[in-house]
């Protein structure tokens, strides 16, 4: 992380990891306190230091404020995932698998983290097929019983 009054590298690696990305002593401090990598990143898609630092108030890093930016998501939308007990990049994922907040927490409930459930769900998966599958291969029946689970037929 440069130094917020001169943007001069704390240390060799920054230094080097900035001038390999071609930023300058400028470009380090207009864009404290995000290190070289994530100025690159930033400024390859187009983020403004306004920007990212908006998105880094609400736990994001540039990777996902990236993705978020993409979606058409606003910084507040992180928020109430963040107040669930989510990380707040699980928003960004949330949003781009079209997983709302009630369902994702209906799914952690059940012990399953939200890229898992994302993509079950997505592949057709019901919360309750995936609770009873996870307990196929032990010989134990699941919760409800049933030894079969199968996804549902996804519509595309």
């Amino acid at each position: 992380m440069a130094d917020t009054l001169t943007g001069r590298p704390r240390t060799a690696r920054e230094a080097a990891e900035a001038q390999a990305y071609g930023l300058t002593s400028e470009d380090l401090r207009d864009w404290a306190p995000f290190s070289p990598i994530e100025i690159y990143w930033a400024r390859t898609h187009d983020l403004t230091p306004v920007t990212a630092r908006r998105w880094a108030r609400e736990g994001l890093r540039i990777c996902d404020t990236v993705r978020a930016v993409a979606l058409g998501m606003n910084p507040q939308e992180a928020r109430p995932w963040a107040d669930a007990g989510f990380a707040p990049c699980d928003a960004v994922e949330a949003k781009q698998m079209g997983v709302p907040l009630a369902a994702a927490l209906a799914w952690r409930e059940a012990g399953f983290i939200l890229p898992d459930a994302a993509l079950l769900i997505h592949d057709g998966w019901t919360l309750e097929q995936a609770v009873n599958a996870r307990y196929e291969d032990s010989g134990q029946p699941g919760p409800g019983g049933d030894q079969t689970a199968q996804p549902a037929q996804a519509s595309r």
